[in-house]
C-alpha cells in the first residue's frame, strides 16, 4: 500500500483534498498549530482554521488543552478499525432485512419496461454532487465533457474532481475536454493541473472561455450517456457553500443539445497554456476564430476598424468599388493619420467608381480576383471566402465563415505579401491619366524564330520584345510567356516562328483616347488580353475575363502584373 492509497481511502471517509493534505500533514509532522500548518501548506489562515474546525467536526483530530492550542491526529488504525467495524454492521443488517425487503418490493413494484425510458433525478449539495460525478468518471469510457466556472474550478479541484481523471485517462484512454474560465483567482490552480496532465500525457485538454459564475450553470457529460448539470442555488458562492443544486438526466435529446452547446464553445476557446501566458506576462494572447454569422462578423469588422490607428489594407473583388462607392464604411474610420489602401481588379465596370474612390483613398490595381482580405495597423486581419454564384453580387464581403485572427506570425506573412501585391500593382491615376510605362526595345519580325527572339532578348539584357510585320508593331511577348510557350508546348525554338508565338497584341490609342476606349475595344472584338499603347508608350497590359451574363454573373475585366 502507498500514500496514493491512503489518500484515496480517506476521500472514501469523506474528507476533502484540502482536509487530506492537512491530516496527512499532521500525521508526518506530528503536534502542531494551526498557524503553523497554514504557513507550512501556503494556506490563508482563515481557510485552514476552517479546516481544522472540519477535520475535528469529523472527528479525525483532536486539540490539545494548551494555548495556543495545536492539533494532532487520531491515530489511522483507530479510523480503519471504526471504519471497518461501520462496514461490517451496515452489512450485517441489509442481510437481517435483505428477505423481507425483497418480498415488500415485489408486491408493490411493477414490472420493468422493455424499453429504454429517459430518467433524471435531482441531487442537492456539493458532497453529493461530487461523489455523483467522481463515480461517471469512474464509469466513463469514451469522453467525458466538463463545463465550469472559474469559482468551479476552485470548488472542483478541493473536491478532487481533477485528480480523478488521469487514471481513466491513462488505463481506459478515455478523452476528457475542460471548459472554464482562467483568471487570476484560479490561475496558480490551472498551472499545476495544466502541467500535470501535460506530464501524465493524458488525454486531458483544459481551455479556457470567458464565464460568468454568477448562476452559469456547469455540467459534465459522460459517453452521450448521462449528465449532471449543477448550480449554487443561493446568491453567495462561496468555496465553502454546500447547498448546490443538481439535476442527473440520461435523456439523449436533452444530452445530444448539451453536447452541441459545448461543442460550439470549445470551437472558440482558447487553450490553456496560451491563457497561462496571457494572465503571467501581461500580454493578450492571440485570438483565432471562425465567424460563421455575418452580422457578427460585420460587428467585429467595424470594432475593429474603431481601434485603427495608422492604416488600414484591403484586397477586394472588382464588383465591390461599386458598392464601396455607393455605401462606404470606411470614411469615418480612415480619416486623419489613417490611410487606407484599396486594392481591386480595375475593369471597365468599375473604373469611373475607382476614380472617385481615389479621391479619399490610395487605389490600385492589381490582377487578383480570388483573394478578399482586410489587415489593420497589422495586428488585425479578416479573410472572407468567394461568394457562391447564387449569392454573387455587389456586396464589399461575403461575410458568411469570416476567418479571422490577432496571429503576429500570421499577420506578418499575409501583410508581407499584400505590400508586394500593391508594389506591383498599377495606380489608379496611371489608367485615368495615361501615365505611360517605356515600350520594350528590342524588335523582332514575325518571320523570325523563337530561338532568334530569345537570343536577341538575352544580348540586349532585356525581359520583353516587340513583335513586329512588315515594320510594324502588332504584339509584345516577355521572356517568361516565351519560356512558357517553348517548355509547356515541347515546341522547337528553332522552327517556331514569332508570328507563331502567343503574343500579347497592341492596341493603340490616338493622343486624345481613353484606355476606357480600349477596355470597350477589347470587349467589342473579343480579345482577351492586350498591351495598351498611347504615343508610343505603354500604358499598360489589360485582360479581359468575360463571364457568361446569361447567368447573372456580369463580365469582368482586369489588369495583369507588369
Amino acid at each position: 500500500m502507498s500514500e496514493k492509497d491512503i489518500t484515496s481511502f480517506l476521500q472514501v471517509l469523506g474528507l476533502s483534498k484540502r482536509e487530506i493534505q492537512v491530516y496527512m500533514f499532521l500525521a508526518k509532522s506530528g503536534v502542531q498549530s494551526t498557524s503553523f500548518v497554514a504557513k507550512r501548506l501556503k494556506m490563508e489562515r482563515v481557510q485552514a482554521y476552517r479546516t481544522f474546525k472540519k477535520l475535528q467536526e469529523k472527528g479525525f483530530i483532536e486539540a490539545t488543552l494548551e494555548r495556543p492550542t495545536r492539533f494532532t491526529i487520531v491515530p489511522f488504525e483507530v479510523l480503519l478499525e471504526t471504519f471497518i467495524n461501520a462496514k461490517k454492521n451496515e452489512i450485517a443488517s441489509l442481510n437481517e432485512q435483505k428477505e423481507n425487503l425483497m418480498a415488500a418490493w415485489k408486491t408493490m413494484s411493477a414490472p420493468e419496461s422493455e424499453y429504454p425510458v429517459a430518467k433524471f433525478s435531482v441531487i442537492s449539495g456539493k458532497k453529493k454532487i461530487y461523489s455523483k460525478m467522481l463515480s461517471m468518471i469512474n464509469k466513463s469510457k469514451k469522453n467525458v465533457l466538463i463545463l465550469t466556472t472559474g469559482l468551479g474550478l476552485i470548488q472542483e479541484d478541493t473536491a478532487g474532481i481533477f485528480d480523478a481523471l488521469v487514471q481513466p485517462a491513462h488505463k481506459r484512454k478515455v478523452d476528457f475536454k475542460i471548459l472554464t474560465n482562467i483568471s487570476q483567482d484560479n490561475l496558480k490552480i490551472t498551472e499545476r493541473l495544466y502541467k500535470t496532465f501535460s506530464a501524465e500525457n493524458a488525454n486531458i485538454t483544459l481551455r479556457h472561455l470567458n464565464l460568468s459564475s454568477q448562476f452559469f450553470p456547469r455540467f459534465l457529460i459522460k459517453d452521450d450517456e448521462d449528465a449532471i448539470l449543477y448550480a449554487p442555488s443561493g446568491d453567495e458562492q462561496s468555496i465553502l457553500n454546500l447547498e448546490d443544486e443538481g439535476l442527473w438526466i440520461n435523456d439523449k435529446m436533452f444530452i445530444s443539445i448539451l453536447k452541441a452547446f459545448f461543442v460550439q464553445m470549445w470551437q472558440s476557446a482558447m487553450e490553456a497554456d496560451a491563457r497561462i501566458q496571457e494572465l503571467k506576462s501581461g500580454i493578450p494572447a492571440s485570438e483565432t476564430i471562425v465567424i460563421k454569422d455575418p452580422e457578427e462578423a460585420w460587428a467585429k469588422i467595424t470594432q475593429v476598424l474603431g481601434t485603427a490607428k495608422e492604416h488600414v489594407t484591403i484586397i477586394t473583388s472588382s464588383q465591390s468599388i461599386n458598392s464601396l462607392l455607393d455605401n462606404d464604411p470606411f470614411r469615418k474610420y480612415c480619416k486623419g493619420n489613417v490611410k487606407c489602401r484599396i486594392m481591386a481588379s480595375i475593369d471597365i465596370d468599375n473604373i469611373e467608381p475607382a476614380q472617385k474612390l481615389s479621391k479619399r483613398y490610395d487605389i490600385k490595381h492589381v490582377p487578383i480576383s480570388y483573394l478578399t482580405m482586410m489587415v489593420v495597423d497589422n495586428k488585425h486581419l479578416f479573410m472572407f471566402k468567394r461568394s457562391p454564384l447564387s449569392e454573387w453580387g455587389n456586396e464589399l464581403f461575403y461575410l458568411a465563415d469570416t476567418f479571422y485572427t490577432t496571429d503576429p506570425s500570421s499577420i506578418e506573412r499575409v501583410s508581407e505579401m499584400l505590400n508586394d501585391i500593391w508594389k506591383r500593382g498599377i495606380d489608379i491615376s496611371e489608367i485615368s491619366q495615361q501615365a505611360g510605362m517605356k515600350m520594350p526595345t528590342v524588335e523582332i519580325s514575325t518571320a523570325e524564330t523563337a530561338a532568334a527572339l530569345a537570343i536577341a532578348m538575352l544580348r540586349n539584357g532585356v525581359t520583353s520584345a516587340l513583335i513586329t510585320e512588315n515594320g510594324k508593331p502588332i504584339g509584345m511577348i516577355s521572356d517568361r510567356d516565351l519560356l512558357k510557350e517553348i517548355v509547356e508546348n515541347g515546341k522547337d525554338p528553332k522552327t517556331t516562328l514569332a508570328k507563331d508565338l502567343n503574343y500579347t497584341p497592341l492596341i493603340m490609342l490616338d493622343e486624345e483616347e481613353s484606355i476606357i476606349n480600349a477596355l470597350r475595344m477589347m470587349r467589342e472584338k473579343g480579345i482577351n488580353r492586350v498591351a495598351t499603347v498611347k504615343n508610343w508608350r505603354l500604358v499598360g497590359m489589360l485582360t479581359e475575363v468575360s463571364a457568361m451574363k446569361q447567368t447573372s454573373v456580369s463580365a469582368k475585366t482586369s489588369l495583369p502584373k507588369n
